[in-house]
């Protein structure tokens, strides 16, 4: 029987069902901070920022001698400042249409798109910083060892294993590592059929999720044989290149790359894990005319301390090895803790003076949504839109690690 009065609250709660189950990497990220937007114990955040407090790390004293240390404070900051939304005029006589038929004709294919929208953003931007990759650009993986190598970078740098570990696959990245895993995954109750997402089941100390939405780049030009430049300091968040082709190479923002003899270390002993520290750049950047580029870099090159990354500083003419070749388009999924990506949506204000408007947070989907529509007599259709705030911010880039692909 159809019904005649589709509600703005039916409508909304409808909505914020589908965009929940249709959201992939943004269900594995750490929400507890949402909390601390808006309203909160009577009081009111109306700031759009937060900072985000990281642990203090410190190193072991040797011997009876008291040695403080000093207690630095680092912090990120989360923002919430990305608006999105889907518009639409919908007829009179669409909204006789019963709910589920409203919402497979109509609301669905608006809402997933949303909810693409927001996973693509949250893993294509973390990989301007995430610098923990595996596999080859251009070769898609199909043996377990890549998605093992995944979870050792990860416990390189003492990421919990807790249960909270997730890995999101592009369907070709599926299809060629499935049967490695078939044997592994575990059958759950609670896994079941997605509009553009589909969970695998656990496996290998991840949580497993294909992603039609897994983003795809592609490798600088680089050029040239690219070598440290100079003396490089202790907590250097750039380095000094040359060697590159004059005025035409190129480095883009997600280029991986190795320093020769510049290796990892435990975040806890400080010790060499003998394997080379990667590197992410930062910005993009091209070589001068005297084939010289500067590149910023993710992490910070520190060589002693607290907060050491590196065993040593680069010496003079150490050579650059990149982790794809020039212009190498990529499928990339990744691999992560929850707590190392933080996400926060927000309430819009609810608007005045329209006909119809809803303002829905719905404390077990987790998620706020606002449905607007108001009338328009002339057309005799009612202008609808659906809006969601939002905003996301690596913590833990070290707890993050990107599974290099085929050709996008």
């Amino acid at each position: 029987m159809a019904n005649s009065f589709l509600t703005d609250d039916m409508i909304t709660l409808e909505a914020l069902s589908i965009f929940q189950n249709s959201l992939a990497a943004a269900n594995h990220c750490d929400r507890k901070y949402e909390g601390l937007f808006g309203q909160k114990d009577g009081l009111s955040n109306t700031s759009s920022a937060i900072r985000i407090r990281k642990p203090n790390q410190y190193t072991v004293r040797t011997g009876a001698t008291f040695s403080a240390q000093d207690i630095t404070d680092d912090s990120v900051t989360l923002t919430i400042g990305t608006q999105i939304g889907v518009d639409t005029s919908i007829t009179s006589e669409a909204m006789k249409l019963s709910l589920s038929s409203f919402s497979n004709q109509i609301i669905r294919p608006q809402v997933t798109l949303l909810a693409n929208y927001v996973d693509n953003t949250i893993m294509s931007g973390a990989f301007d910083s995430v610098y923990n990759s595996v596999g080859t650009p251009g070769t898609i993986p199909s043996a377990i060892s890549t998605y093992l190598d995944a979870g050792a970078k990860l416990d390189e740098f003492a990421c919990p294993r807790d249960g909270q570990r997730a890995m999101i696959i592009g369907p070709q990245m599926q299809a060629n590592v499935v049967d490695a895993l078939k044997g592994l995954f575990q059958t759950d109750a609670k896994i079941k059929s997605q509009y553009d997402s589909g969970e695998m089941g656990s496996a290998i100390g991840f949580k497993w999720q294909m992603d039609q939405n897994t983003t795809a780049r592609t490798s600088g030009a680089l050029g040239g044989t690219p070598l440290i430049d100079g003396t490089i300091s202790s907590g250097a968040t750039s380095i000094t290149t040359d060697g590159w082709t004059a005025s035409t190479a190129v480095v883009k923002a997600g280029d991986v790359f190795t320093i020769a003899d510049v290796y990892s270390v435990n975040p806890v002993g400080k010790g060499s894990t003998g394997v080379l520290q990667q590197f992410v750049c930062t910005a993009a950047g091209t070589s001068d005319g005297s084939g010289d580029l500067t590149i910023s870099i993710s992490p910070s090159i520190i060589s002693t301390g607290a907060t050491q990354t590196v065993n040593a500083v680069p010496a003079d003419n150490a050579a650059l090895s990149f982790a794809s070749g020039a212009s190498v388009s990529a499928a990339q999924g990744m691999a992560w803790h929850k707590s190392a990506i933080a996400l926060a949506f927000a309430e819009l204000q609810k608007p005045q003076g329209v006909d119809m408007a809803s303002v829905k947070t719905d404390k077990q989907i987790g998620v706020s949504m606002r449905f607007v529509r108001v009338y328009d007599v002339s057309s005799d259709v009612f202008k609808s839109r659906f809006d969601v705030l939002f905003g996301y911010k690596v913590v833990r880039p070290e707890w993050v690690c990107r599974i290099q692909s085929g050709a996008a």
